[in-house]
């Protein structure tokens, strides 16, 4: 019995020591990390303009940083028939909080994909709303292995992503 205590005491602080290692990142963190592709492109008309956001590309690194890209097409509102199209690289920086991921961008840049003088108008006019824009926030709906899914807590669009 007198080997007992100090026995006792020494596993009790490897055991401690081995739990205080396993600590890791939390659950959903882990699984929000890598790289994400949404397949299937959204669409969305706002004050009588559709936009059709495609190819997008969410990067999520471990060390907080951030980038995504994607096409979006523009039409209606008095755009030209063909509409506009231009692309969005957005880098910055995420944090996740009560479910929800906050992404703040830290540059952003609108590149217009047609060479027309009204292109280029657009896509200056919506790097300047970009660039003032406040951080977005989605409420994360799932998130596991092959598959995320967030909803913008302002806009209420889902989007739809599978692990690349």
């Amino acid at each position: 019995m007198r080997y007992f205590w100090p026995l006792f005491a020494f596993f009790s602080v490897v055991a401690l020591g081995a739990l205080t290692g396993c600590g890791g990142e939390p659950p959903m963190e882990k699984a929000i990390l890598g790289t994400w592709v949404q397949e299937t492109p959204t669409s969305m008309t706002a004050g009588g303009v559709q936009t059709l956001t495609a190819d997008t590309v969410l990067r999520l690194k471990k060390n907080g940083d951030t980038h995504l890209t994607r096409n979006l097409d523009i039409s209606g509102g008095g755009m030209p028939d063909d509409g506009m199209r231009v692309s969005v690289d957005l880098k910055g920086q995420w944090d996740l909080a009560a479910g929800q991921l906050k992404l703040t961008p830290n540059s952003v840049m609108i590149i217009p994909r047609d060479t027309d003088q009204a292109s280029r108008e657009l896509a200056d006019s919506l790097q300047e709303q970009a660039e003032k824009s406040p951080p977005s926030v989605k409420t994360i709906i799932a998130a596991d292995k092959q598959q995320l899914i967030l909803q913008d807590v302002d806009t209420g669009t889902t989007d739809v992503y599978r692990r690349k």
